[in-house]
């Protein structure tokens, strides 16, 4: 059905065009077979001007487009950036957690009758899907579409381990684990925080790859972002460095004023609340 009207639809256009062509064949036929020459010049002249305005507002437009299209990639790989930058972060302290879980229960503390209790949780990475569309490198969009697929499984694999920790951790503290039961669990355990270790170095080499090729990439920026770069300050001057250390004591002040003001405020509302009831704690006046 969808073939059918294709065709159709085809059929039609080539037959509109094809009376258009032959009427303007026409036209310009009886034009030049008249005697009136300026009649003819005329229209032709009317039929070239509109002709090459239609094509310079057609042209016009397609460099707009072309133009509005690279000024997204730019700004879909600065965004990019922003994210890649927050995803590292998360990754570092991910490391850290699991560096820390496999501190805490080391084999020398697990042998011991001090058995403790593990409370920092894995953090989540965000999944920004929509910045894969104004990408207009098709390896860099499939590079960054891959890495967001790599880190919702990544996301999954790390509740799961949070989620079995806890289990393991409620059971001992309510006595369903005896302490042997417990050491054998979080020796299971840590084989996963080794294996996940690896998977967060490896996520964490990819995000820096992704980082340097968006640095490589948004250096071809759109003519008028370099226009504004060029005009305006993208680095710290000396003028900058030598007053920054002045400024930043007077915003210390500035916030020590502020929480002392704040401190005499709060003595000023609790020595009013304790009016009341001290009026009311004194005895009464002897009456004579």
């Amino acid at each position: 059905m969808k073939n059918l009207l294709f065709g159709v639809g085809i059929t039609v256009v080539a037959a509109l065009a094809a009376i258009g062509a032959g009427s303007a064949t026409w036209v310009f036929w009886e034009a030049w077979q008249g005697s009136d020459r300026e009649a003819f010049r005329a229209l032709l002249g009317a039929f070239s001007g509109a002709f090459f305005a239609f094509l310079f507002v057609r042209f016009g437009e397609g460099l707009k487009r072309i133009y509005d299209r690279k000024e997204k990639h730019h700004t879909s790989l600065v965004r990019l950036q922003h994210y890649f930058n927050d995803c590292l972060n998360i990754t570092g302290d991910n490391v850290f957690v699991a560096d820390t879980f496999l501190n805490v229960f080391d084999e020398t503390r697990l042998q011991s009758n001090d058995l403790p209790i593990f409370i920092n949780r894995f953090h989540e990475y965000p999944i920004d899907r929509e910045l894969v569309i104004g990408l207009t490198n098709l390896d860099f969009a499939n590079d960054v579409y891959t890495l967001n697929v790599e880190l919702r499984k990544l996301n999954d694999s790390l509740a799961t381990i949070d989620r079995s920790y806890a289990q393991i951790m409620e059971a001992f503290i309510s006595k369903k684990f005896d302490p042997a039961m417990y050491v054998a669990n979080i020796r299971h355990s840590r084989g996963r925080y080794v294996e996940m270790r690896v998977f967060l170095l490896q996520t964490k080499a990819d995000l820096i790859r992704l980082f340097a090729s968006a640095n490589l990439l948004s250096k071809d920026a759109p003519f008028l972002v370099q226009v504004i770069r060029a005009l305006t300050k993208s680095s710290y001057s000396s003028r900058f460095k030598a007053d920054l250390p002045a400024e930043v004591k007077k915003v210390s002040a500035g916030i020590d004023t502020g929480a002392q003001n704040s401190r005499l405020r709060i003595e000023g509302v609790q020595a009013r609340v304790a009016q009341p009831h001290a009026a009311a704690d004194a005895p009464p006046a002897a009456h004579r």
